[in-house]
């Protein structure tokens, strides 16, 4: 994703059609890479305050920049969804607290790019007030060190809860879903059972998608669980993480080549890649994809 300063924008953003621009409003892409070719757009807008934009009518422009001239390509519009889920989580003493693991955002599902610099040009609706425009732009790169759709995927020997003492020692989730930590990579490979792949931190997260991306797929283990193996890896280190306070890559992140996080791949019984999805990610989109490779029971 390309970062650009206020001096850089200037120079990059146009006005949107005829509508006043909202400079308290930033533009936040929740991906980090965009790949050539049919791409998801996620994101979400926030306001002056840090709070989340939710409940606007959105309709996105995407212009092609070409040195100093703008290409329109095609417009589309903008669907909110939300990301995670809600529940309640019981302490030791007995209390029941309501934990809310979801996250609200945007996505363009159909969008289609060339490799190049970009920038989208929004047309906001807003569920109160007056509508307004507002712009980010972002780079089309062909470079990602991720598995892609089609390749094979890393067959990775994780710890399983029957490795270690507590699910403590895998995880960060409060509290975790123990189905998630049945079955390592290399043996759902090896049997051809399909798989889905969460690479996700929820004490440790950098990106703050990692708790509702996490829960997503939480929540699609309960439904297709009979069907395909569900499996979590934290990215990071959690014995460095923990002890030295630092996010080191975690081997299984480093043979899977992340260099961002959270990511979700879902995995056909051919063991390749049929999906993959980096950064925030909602039901809408990963259960179609989940269904897809999902087969008859697995038991």
């Amino acid at each position: 994703m390309l970062a650009l300063g206020a001096p850089a924008l200037a120079v990059w953003l146009s006005a949107c059609g005829e509508l006043p621009t909202n400079p308290r409003i930033s533009v936040l892409l929740a991906v980090n890479e965009m790949l050539p070719g049919p791409h998801r757009f996620p994101f979400v807008l926030v306001d002056g305050d840090g709070g989340l934009v939710t409940g606007a009518n959105i309709n996105v422009r995407f212009i092609r920049l070409i040195g100093q001239r703008d290409e329109f390509r095609f417009e589309a519009p903008a669907r909110e969804h939300v990301a995670g889920a809600s529940y309640d989580h019981v302490h030791a003493d007995g209390a029941v607290h309501v934990h809310d693991a979801s996250r609200s955002y945007y996505l363009v599902a159909d969008a289609d790019f060339e490799e190049g610099l970009w920038r989208a040009d929004l047309e906001v609706e807003p569920a109160f007030g007056s509508a307004y425009a507002t712009s980010t732009a972002f780079q089309v790169g062909r470079r990602t060190s991720a598995p892609r759709v089609g390749d094979a995927a890393p067959a990775f020997a994780n710890l399983t809860s029957r490795d270690v003492l507590n699910l403590e020692t895998l995880t960060t989730a409060d509290p975790p879903l123990p189905a998630l930590y049945d079955h390592s990579i290399a043996d759902a490979l090896a049997r051809r059972e399909p798989l889905v792949v969460t690479f996700s931190t929820p004490g440790f997260c950098t990106s703050a998608m990692c708790g509702p991306v996490t829960a997503v797929v939480g929540e699609l283990s309960r439904n297709f669980g009979d069907r395909l193996r569900f499996i979590h890896i934290e990215p990071f280190d959690l014995a460095v993480a923990r002890t030295e306070g630092r996010l080191e890559w975690a081997d299984a992140a480093r043979e899977w080549k992340l260099e961002t996080e959270p990511w979700v791949f879902v995995v056909d019984s051919t063991g390749r890649v049929a999906a993959r999805f980096e950064g925030l990610v909602g039901a809408v989109e990963l259960e179609p994809a989940v269904a897809a490779v999902a087969g008859p029971p697995l038991n």
